[in-house]
């Protein structure tokens, strides 16, 4: 199945335009084949991109009901999508500083924000936020994401230069993060070492699974803090960023994250609706300046208020 959006997509820059190629398994209809890829948008929302030409085939205008084949080329302008679905008034989310000098910043990223448009989440996002902020100045480029409901560090370059290069310590596991969670049931151990290699689910857009063949490289170090009758309090340490690694390798050690409707049943502690993660410290040696460097973010309230809920 095609992807919307590219693995390596620079997250930093604003959607402007996607391109899809149909396999031998998605000929067919070309309204079809676009609701199977834009879920978020009705079928009659699918014909009106189709008849207003933001979406071509092969760089020509086709009808919704013309048949797609193999080999063809699908482009969707989601420009205007994205300016339309703005709210007018809207307020400005917080920005919440945690470390700036003249190559990035560090923000304190609130859990349930979005951090870049993706999906339905076309607007409201927290680097939309920062390139408003910016002005007509240089837009700030993702280090690296956090989930929607994840909370804490989250590093942005304000140079691409900058980006480039602490991407590059990520890719090698010089930049330490340490997050805290809460798991599902009680680990049998007190500290564990993960090293399943991770790679997509190819019928997702989103998931990720252990790929013993042909996943890339991911190290996740759990160590408990604290336990409780149904969930534990842990940290983990990860030396690789993969696409929700921790959650992954959570739910292969038979303890997935508390209200991880993904990669568990979904079971939420009363008042903490959402999965359980937070990034509580970012370690490194600052590639321009050689200093050594600690970002700290505070547990946010409610991950507090779950902690104590849960040792009731």
């Amino acid at each position: 199945m095609s992807r919307l959006y590219p693995r390596n997509r620079d997250l930093s820059q604003p959607l402007e335009r996607v391109e899809l190629r149909v396999e031998k398994a998605d000929e067919g209809r070309f309204d079809l084949f676009l609701a199977k890829r834009l879920r978020w948008r009705s079928r009659a929302g699918v014909q009106a991109l189709i008849e207003e030409g933001r979406a071509l085939v092969n760089g020509e205008r086709r009808k919704p009901a013309s048949r797609l084949r193999a080999g063809d080329t699908v482009a969707v302008d989601v420009r205007r999508e994205g300016e339309a679905a703005a709210a007018p008034g809207a307020p400005p989310l917080e920005i919440r500083l945690l470390f700036e000098d003249e190559h990035m910043i560090a923000l304190d990223k609130e859990g349930g924000v979005v951090v870049h448009p993706v999906g339905h989440h076309q607007q409201g996002t927290l680097l939309q936020e920062l390139h408003r902020r910016a002005g007509g100045g240089t837009l700030p480029h993702l280090i690296h994401r956090l989930d929607q409901h994840t909370s804490g560090v989250l590093l942005v370059a304000k140079r691409d230069d900058v980006r480039a290069a602490m991407g590059e310590m990520l890719e090698r596991g010089d930049v330490s993060k340490t997050y805290e969670a809460l798991l599902l049931g009680s680990p049998e151990w007190e500290e564990r070492e993960e090293g399943a290699p991770l790679g997509p689910v190819l019928d997702s857009r989103i998931l990720n699974r252990v790929d013993k063949e042909r996943g890339k490289p991911a190290r996740s170090r759990f160590e408990v803090l604290s336990r409780f009758p149904f969930a534990t309090h842990a940290r983990v340490r990860i030396g690789t960023g993969r696409t929700h690694q921790i959650r992954v390798h959570a739910a292969h050690l038979g303890h997935p994250l508390l209200g991880d409707h993904l990669y568990g049943d979904g079971i939420a502690v009363p008042g903490f609706e959402r999965f359980a993660l937070h990034a509580r410290c970012v370690r490194f040696v600052h590639p321009f300046t050689g200093a050594e460097v600690t970002i700290e973010a505070p547990l946010p309230a409610p991950f507090e208020a779950a902690l104590a809920y849960l040792a009731g």
